[in-house]
């Protein structure tokens, strides 16, 4: 006899149910790609090019993944990534802190949610448009 019918017939006899076990929730989540699209959109409305297309969504998967960090070691990250800019352009500089800054408060406020890190991702063009394919992993806890 098998294991669901004996605890059913068990369960006629002590007065519950017994139902089978079924996730409460379903998991929904949207493409990584879209995310990350609707992530980058302040530096994508910005541009035109396609080379900055691909450096806006470059800039946008680092603050992404740098959104996981703990408190300390992202500040660490942001200063190095904000060092690696030329040391005499201070605007730039700056520039690129406040736009690091800005998607890391992004992350926060509206994809605080979206726990899938980018491992991986491509920007190829089809038809005269931009496609981008990510691959992703839930983040630790």
């Amino acid at each position: 006899m098998g294991g669901m019918r004996k605890l059913r017939r068990r369960s006629r006899s002590a007065q519950y149910d017994v139902e089978p076990l079924w996730p409460q929730q379903s998991f929904h989540a949207g493409k990584m790609s879209e995310v990350i699209l609707d992530f980058a959109e302040p530096l994508l409305d910005a541009i035109d090019d396609d080379e900055l297309f691909e450096r806006a969504i470059g800039c946008a998967v680092v603050c992404w993944n740098l959104s996981f960090l703990m408190e300390k070691k992202q500040q660490r990250q942001v200063r190095s990534i904000v060092n690696e800019f030329d040391k005499s352009d201070l605007l730039t500089r700056f520039g690129a802190e406040d736009c690091v800054r800005m998607l890391l408060e992004r992350k926060k406020a509206f994809f605080a949610d979206e726990k899938r890190m980018v491992l991986n991702y491509q920007v190829v063009e089809e038809e005269g448009q931009h496609r981008l394919l990510v691959a992703s992993v839930l983040a630790e806890d």
